[in-house]
């Protein structure tokens, strides 16, 4: 899987403290996949605690209406939520803590099937899928460190509740797939989600989860 490499300019405080706390357990930034100058392909609906976008060397603090860019890298602080709004009227919404990149966003407007690729490097996420016939075929995924996560017209939750384990809960529609380099999986009904721990080993099946558990998995997105 990739990992993402960025340079990010030093700001001058008193951000400097809040976001190196935010960035230091990251890692590193995409680079060559994340050139700066990617068009807008949404706004910021709801916010909550402290967001950015970073671009190149560009840092932007997001609040609500602020536009979203194709290849920003999304960052939440702690207990910190983020909704972005997309142009298909997709809804994606991240926990605290959680870093993800708009990697591509076609919506089929050059020739061909459009797709989507967003990649999560650490936290949670949700995303409820708007109008995907603008995709015309292309595929909707989401890449993670262990799987790539596939949509087709459907709201689900994902990332890591716990440190190198990626869930995936099916919330509604017509379901997810699940891709690694040891096989793959689906989740073809509601309720139900996998649990993964290597990027080699087979995804497993699904099963149903617990109400407790899915509501653990709600709270990680949760404004309320």
């Amino acid at each position: 899987m990739k990992t993402f490499v960025s340079h990010l300019s030093v700001p001058a405080p008193p951000l400097l403290a809040l976001l190196l706390a935010l960035f230091a357990s990251v890692g590193v930034l995409a680079a060559p996949a994340l050139a700066a100058g990617g068009e807008n392909v949404g706004h910021v609906s709801r916010v909550m605690g402290a967001a950015f976008a970073v671009q190149g060397n560009d840092l932007r603090p997001l609040e609500t209406s602020t536009l979203v860019r194709r290849t920003d890298v999304l960052k939440t602080g702690p207990e910190a939520r983020l909704e972005v709004t997309l142009l298909d009227e997709t809804k994606l919404t991240l926990g605290a803590d959680t870093v993800l990149a708009v990697e591509r966003y076609d919506l089929g407007r050059q020739n061909g099937a459009g797709a989507v690729l967003l990649r999560l490097s650490k936290g949670v996420f949700r995303v409820a899928t708007g109008q995907l016939s603008a995709l015309r075929g292309g595929p909707f995924e989401v890449a993670t460190p262990l799987a790539v996560i596939g949509v087709r017209g459907t709201d689900f939750w994902g990332g890591f509740l716990a440190e190198q384990e990626l869930s995936v809960l099916l919330i509604s529609g017509k379901g997810v797939y699940i891709v690694n380099d040891g096989g793959r999986t689906e989740i073809n009904w509601p309720q139900e989600g996998v649990v993964l721990r290597s990027a080699t080993v087979p995804p497993p099946a699904p099963s149903l989860w617990s109400p407790d558990k899915r509501q653990r998995a709600f709270k990680t997105v949760s404004f309320d």
